[in-house]
């Protein structure tokens, strides 16, 4: 569909994704039942770096990517955004601006996010703000417990 009112992105909106960094122009649905900015990058599996001035986003299937290599190849954060640069552009010449800690902050956000999820935050009453201390972690099993792995007395 097409929008009958239209509104330009910023102009040096970049989009990190598994096959490397992208400058892009998009343009958002500027109609009077239009839903914020920041939502409209959601809809399509954007990530966005922030929610006022939106410049930088990732797609989700990085950030799935992303946390699948962090946890089976211990590769961090800056490894996996120097090997995205690189695709882009292996002889550095043409290298894109600098776009690593809006990458990483939106990877914490992101683990947040599905630890919430996990937590099963999304269905309660309260919500997120509904989290209290220590509610995510998770159970320690070689830990000892009274009346679960430890006999009374």
């Amino acid at each position: 569909m097409q929008c009958e009112n239209p509104i330009a992105c910023h102009s040096n909106f970049v989009i990190i994704h598994t096959n490397g960094i992208h400058k892009v122009s998009i343009w958002y649905c500027g109609c009077s039942r239009a839903v914020p900015q920041h939502i409209q990058l959601l809809q399509p599996n954007l990530y966005p770096a922030s929610q006022l001035s939106i410049r930088t986003c990732t797609s989700f299937q990085l950030l799935k990517l992303l946390h699948i290599f962090s946890l089976t190849m211990k590769a961090s954060t800056y490894d996996f955004y120097c090997a995205l640069e690189q695709l882009l552009d292996n002889t550095r010449i043409a290298k894109p601006h600098y776009r690593y800690h809006a990458l990483s902050c939106m990877v914490l956000q992101w683990r947040h996010l599905k630890m919430l999820k996990q937590g099963g935050r999304a269905n309660d009453v309260d919500g997120v703000l509904g989290t209290k201390n220590g509610e995510l972690a998770i159970w320690c099993p070689s830990c000892l417990y009274p009346n679960i792995n430890l006999p009374i007395g």
